[in-house]
């Protein structure tokens, strides 16, 4: 009886390990704005609504100052990704990536001049795109992209 009582009690933690992984995988990694380095230049990430990260499937923490900064360590490293997310450039709240809107314009400057932000409105994407002289791209489109349009931070909506 003792034994299957413990044997019962290894299986709980277990269980409850495992159900704590996988929420933490659904929820952005924190970023301590000012503080925390960006995992592919290794600069300072001081603008949320710069920066960008992402969950591996096997629960590490990817952080960004650019999300160009994401995408080229993403093309540069091949990792299993979890969940990719950028921040609502308006706003500055987290939004998973495959839900948002990306204008990559050469007339907007970023941390590290990839010129890509993002938007959780296509509107208010299609409005800034149209202002800037951009293309709108779904996330998708994004990581279709040519690893050399990322890393040189130049995608033109004949790339796509």
């Amino acid at each position: 009886m003792k034994r299957c009582l413990i044997g019962l009690s290894i299986l709980v933690l277990l269980l409850a390990a495992g159900c704590q992984s996988s929420s933490s995988l659904e929820e952005p990694p924190e970023i301590a704005y000012g503080e925390t380095e960006c995992d592919n230049c290794r600069m300072i990430i001081s603008e949320a609504r710069y920066a960008a990260a992402y969950m591996t499937a096997d629960g590490q923490a990817r952080r960004f100052d650019d999300i160009g900064d994401m995408l080229a360590y993403h093309a540069g490293h091949g990792e299993a990704v979890y969940l990719f997310w950028v921040h609502d450039f308006a706003s500055e709240v987290w939004v998973k990536a495959d839900e948002a809107f990306f204008v990559s314009t050469d007339s907007l400057t970023t941390p590290m001049a990839h010129g890509i932000v993002a938007h959780n409105s296509r509107a208010v994407a299609e409005t800034m795109a149209a202002d800037r002289g951009g293309v709108v791209l779904t996330f998708d489109e994004l990581l279709a992209q040519p690893a050399a349009n990322v890393m040189s931070g130049h995608m033109h909506e004949h790339d796509h």
